[in-house]
């Protein structure tokens, strides 16, 4: 009787390490894709403000974010004549690529405050360099 219930338990014993030996369906499957990486900044300057959100997955790039224009005028000039915008400067695969975002543009009938939430055209991105909250002429 001993020698069977000794049997029994090395089966056991043998048993368990081979399940445990034997790699699950997820890990056998591949590589799985990564995470999404994030990169938030809010600015402020005498011109503007706003916050932005870039979420870099498998090479594309989903951009978030709000911008207010603080010197909406009335056209060129009027007072600075400028429209708020992110200038976003992406690492890509073959270097760097900068990329404006949705502009806050009251100079031009535009709004002052503008929401944005959009999939960024450049391709292949392996990273966010520079994000700089600036003006542009539409």
């Amino acid at each position: 009787m001993r020698g069977f219930v000794r049997a029994a338990a090395m089966a056991g014993v043998l048993g368990t390490a081979a399940v445990l030996a034997v790699p699950t369906a997820s890990a056998a499957s591949g590589p799985r894709e990564a995470a999404p990486e994030c990169v938030t900044d809010s600015q402020t300057h005498t011109h503007g403000r706003g916050e932005i959100k870039i979420c870099v997955e498998n090479g594309q790039a989903r951009v978030t974010g709000w911008l207010e224009d603080l010197l909406p005028g009335g056209g060129w000039g009027s007072p600075d004549g400028g429209c708020v915008i992110w200038w976003i400067t992406y690492r890509t695969a073959s270097g760097t690529e900068l990329e404006g975002s949705t502009m806050a543009c009251p100079h031009f009938g535009g709004a002052a405050y503008k929401e944005f939430d959009y999939d960024s055209d450049v391709q292949n991105i392996t990273g966010v360099e520079k994000l700089t909250l600036g003006t542009a002429w539409a």
